[in-house]
């Protein structure tokens, strides 16, 4: 298990999306946190540019062209 704080704006798209899905929280979730990692598994630029600084995830993707 784990606890994480949510902004607010970021909470409410995720529960539309949930509704829009008819998928839980939790499964949305876990499913994002699983392709963001297998994302920076798959590219070694990306996990060189954490190794030297903290990306947010928006910056991480416009590094990685997405």
């Amino acid at each position: 298990n784990i606890s994480a704080t949510v902004d607010r704006k970021l909470l409410t798209r995720l529960d539309a999306l949930a509704r829009q899905t008819e998928r839980n929280r939790s499964w949305l979730l876990n499913r994002a946190i699983l392709v963001y990692l297998e994302e920076l598994e798959e590219s070694p630029l990306a996990l060189g540019r954490l190794k030297e600084r903290r990306l947010s995830p928006a910056a991480l993707r416009r590094n990685l062209g997405l």
